[in-house]
């Protein structure tokens, strides 16, 4: 089983780097922008959660493999904030991939919930639901080269190494309290957030930000 997030001590070859202003991501033109969800819903119904459904049904996680990023559709503040009413289904979802698949970070298009969103594990396997991360100036963050890989892929033939920063402090929607907060997130927690705003296409956080 892939580890989501490893550090990195050499750098692939192919990769040309960007200076966002917020991380260093890969750039590349040949990666297609695609909708979350194809009928443009907020979020994806999943079969494993229908009445009738078997109490086993594995969740129908599909994880970022780097090879597209989504789109802007739904990236406006006002579905952001329809998307806060509804954390624990989204939460509940994010919580059954991460313990399926033995990962820390879920994006919320994994899920199928169509607005962007990091879900975050501490040691406890308490969830952050990041919902819009907006990425605040932070002295001193020093950059880590990371090496990616789908929780749901090999680990050796599928990865992608990028530069992120080892340290974030983001503004964000809080799922839990609704609530606008500011908090300085580090590690892996802070990878996945710069992930998340790799993930979808540049547009989205001109909206948000």
């Amino acid at each position: 089983m892939a580890q989501r997030l490893a550090l990195a001590s050499i750098l692939s070859g192919y990769l040309t780097w960007h200076n966002s202003g917020d991380a260093y991501n890969v750039v590349s033109d040949n990666m297609p922008i695609v909708k979350v969800n194809d009928d443009d819903s907020l979020l994806k119904e999943w079969a494993s959660e229908m009445y009738g459904a078997p109490a086993d049904a594995a969740p129908e996680c599909s994880f970022f493999n780097f090879s597209i990023r989504y789109n802007a559709n739904l990236c406006n503040h006002f579905v952001l904030g329809r998307a806060s009413a509804m954390p624990r289904q989204a939460v509940h979802r994010a919580l059954r991939c991460a313990a399926q698949h033995e990962t820390e970070c879920i994006l919320s298009p994994e899920i199928g919930l169509a607005v962007p969103a990091a879900f975050v594990f501490d040691a406890r396997g308490e969830v952050q639901t990041v919902l819009g991360p907006r990425l605040l100036p932070l002295q001193d963050s020093e950059q880590q080269h990371v090496r990616l890989a789908p929780p749901d892929g090999d680990g050796l033939t599928d990865t992608l190494t990028v530069e992120f920063h080892k340290t974030v402090r983001a503004e964000f929607l809080d799922g839990e309290s609704k609530a606008l907060r500011t908090r300085v997130f580090s590690g892996n927690d802070a990878y996945c957030i710069q992930l998340l705003r790799f993930a979808f296409e540049p547009k989205c956080w001109k909206q948000l930000d």
